[in-house]
Formats: C-alpha cells, sequence, structure tokens
C-alpha cells in the first residue's frame, strides 16, 4: 500500500512539473465585437467618387462607424496575440458592388483581413497595433489603417471610380474587443474539500479512513485540499469548463479494501467530478478503473471579479454518484448497499485566477 501511495505521489508531482505553462496559452472567443471608424479624408473621397459604404447583417453602420459583432477566434491575452472571427459583411457599392465577407482581425501588422471574390486577402495595414487586458478579455486598437495594393487593385477593377483606390490610402482605425469563452486557469491556489459529517461518520462505522496523497494535504475540520493544477479552463461565470487539481485521495479500511481517488477534475458544464480511480488489492477488486465520473455538482453561488480575473465558487455541494458508490460497497461493505447514489458527500471551494 505504502508503495502504491509513494507512487501515485510521485505521478502527481510529476503531472506538475511536466505540465505546461498557463503563458502562451489561447482562450477560444466567445463574442465582442470590431469596430472601423472611417477617416473623414476617405468617407469624402468615396462620396465624390459616388461609392457607398454599406455593412450586411448583423453587422452595422452608424455614421463613421461599422460595426461587426465578432463570434469566434482564439486569443492569448497575455501575449497580446490571437484571431477575431467576425459576422457580417462591408459592402461598397457604385455600379458593381464588392463585399469583404468572413472578415477577420489579427495582432498583427495586417490586422484587417476579409474575403474579397474568390480568396482571403490582407485589406489594411498599421504602424500602431496595440493590444491591452480587459478584464477576463482583451482589446486590440490599430491606428492609421492603410489600404492594401492588392484590394485597391480589386476596388478599382470593379468600381472603376474616378480617382483611383490607391496602396496605402488612409481609410481609419479599428478597435477590437474579445470576450473568451473560457480562460486557462493559472497553476495558483487550492481548492478545499470538506466532507460532509453523515458520509464522514458513515466511513468511520466501517473503520474506513480518509487520507491525503501529496500534494493534497489535510487540516483540521477535517478539511482536505488540492493544488489547482494546469490545464484547467473555466468560463467567468463558471458555467463551463474544467478545474484540474493534484494529489490524491485514498480511502483505506486496514485489512480490507483501499480506493485512490487521482488526478481530479471539475467539469462544471456536466457538473461533474472526476478522478483517475483505482481499487485495491487486486485482486480480488478490480484495480485501475479509468477516468470515472464520482461525484456530482449541486447548485452554487459565484463570485467573478474581472479586474483581478478570478472566479471563486464557495461551499458548491457534493454528492456521489453510482459509480462511486459502487466502488465503496465493494471495496468497504462487503457488495451491501450501504453507499448510494446522490448521497452527500461534502462541499467544494475555490478561486480560480485565470490568465
Amino acid at each position: 500500500m505504502r508503495r502504491l501511495a509513494s507512487s501515485a505521489a510521485a505521478a502527481a508531482l510529476l503531472c506538475l512539473a511536466g505540465a505546461p505553462s498557463a503563458h502562451a496559452v489561447y482562450d477560444p472567443i466567445a463574442g465582442g465585437s470590431a469596430t472601423l471608424t472611417l477617416e473623414r479624408s476617405f468617407a469624402s473621397y468615396l462620396q465624390a467618387n459616388g461609392i457607398t459604404l454599406s455593412a450586411t447583417a448583423p453587422a452595422k453602420k452608424s455614421g463613421a462607424k461599422i460595426t461587426l459583432p465578432v463570434s469566434a477566434g482564439k486569443w492569448d491575452p497575455t501575449l497580446g496575440k490571437g484571431t477575431a472571427e467576425t459576422e457580417g459583411a462591408i459592402v461598397f457599392k457604385s455600379r458593381k458592388k464588392v463585399p469583404l465577407k468572413e472578415i477577420a482581425v489579427k495582432a498583427k501588422p495586417t490586422p484587417l483581413l476579409a474575403k474579397v471574390g474568390g480568396g482571403q486577402l490582407k485589406v489594411a495595414s498599421s504602424k500602431s497595433v496595440k493590444a491591452s487586458r480587459l478584464g477576463f478579455g482583451a482589446k486590440l486598437t490599430a491606428r492609421k489603417l492603410a489600404l492594401t495594393a492588392k484590394v485597391a487593385t480589386r476596388l478599382n477593377k470593379k468600381l472603376r471610380p474616378e480617382v483611383p483606390f490607391a496602396a496605402g490610402q488612409a481609410i481609419g482605425s479599428l478597435t477590437t474587443k474579445v470576450n473568451p469563452a473560457t480562460v486557462a486557469v493559472v497553476p495558483t491556489g487550492k481548492a478545499t474539500l470538506v466532507l460532509d459529517p453523515a458520509f464522514r461518520a458513515k466511513l468511520e462505522s466501517l473503520f474506513v479512513s480518509v487520507n491525503p496523497i501529496s500534494p493534497a494535504e489535510l487540516s483540521p475540520g477535517p478539511l482536505f485540499s488540492l493544488p489547482v493544477a494546469a490545464e484547467g479552463q473555466i468560463a467567468p461565470d463558471a458555467s463551463a469548463g474544467t478545474l484540474r487539481t493534484a494529489g490524491a485521495l485514498e480511502f483505506l479500511q486496514l485489512g480490507a479494501g483501499q480506493v485512490f481517488w487521482a488526478e481530479q477534475w471539475l467539469d462544471l458544464a456536466a457538473k461533474s467530478g472526476l478522478a483517475e480511480v483505482n481499487l485495491q488489492p487486486s485482486p480480488p477488486f478490480g484495480g485501475k478503473q479509468g477516468q470515472v465520473g464520482v461525484l456530482s455538482l449541486g447548485p452554487h453561488s459565484v463570485t467573478s471579479e474581472p479586474k483581478q480575473r478570478t472566479v471563486a465558487v464557495n461551499g458548491a455541494p457534493l454528492a456521489l454518484t453510482a459509480a462511486a458508490a459502487a466502488q465503496f460497497n465493494e471495496a468497504f461493505a462487503a457488495g451491501k448497499a450501504t453507499f448510494a447514489a446522490g448521497g452527500a458527500f461534502g462541499t467544494v471551494s475555490f478561486t480560480a485566477q485565470g490568465q
């Protein structure tokens, strides 16, 4: 048993040592907006040449501003890099139309791209592209946008203005704001488990002890703490994502069964607690079970702090799943239905730090 515990602890430490840093992790984009503000000189140029500029829904045009909703993409807010994909289109029209479709914004010297005709082209370049943090999300500002030669050629060919479009022609500025679906969790802080008194009493009646395996720890209460590990991700409202922890819990009945829960995850969308389960000794018990849903997560409150980029859950109720109840009945109750699905296990609290 000691060898197995040491092996599990070593594996947990290796996972932490080899886990990638939250730095340079791209967050999936759930929403936002990209607003193009036209230069007065460009608006005057279009008017003088009989060219109108309009937006196709869900994009909107109001005065000199065209706003396109951001619907997808990925962004690393720590490096200020990524791609934001928008919906709608921008349409140049005189005798013919030239729509700019599938418009995308990238944190590059050529930040504005679109499908023009048959393929995607770089629409405009900028000498001033700056990214900044915006709560859980990010903001990209590109000033002094200048038309690229390829797009100028395409517009001239279709629209035939009296005064041709020119490469380097100033068209305006672009402000893009992105909101993440989930943010990468920095491996800092701890998740805490408080066992339900009735569940603890049931274990004690069966002479079952609960022991932490490093780096998990036990404090008076009893309160188990498991360090938050890398590779997790969480929605700003904790409605989705996963929280990964390091360490393990050992449920031990001397002279009988032993159940290990290692590599524990909280799947917030599925409202499920997952663990790599190992039932020992094997035989007669089943040994390694792989990743199993051992806990269900009940309704709970969430505190979200965009400025600090933290998401906190306090005292969320946990209940045994049918699989976990079966494990405990097999290992500790000689197959009797002592533990049942839905039985209270305890509560979990954590504060997840977004990158």
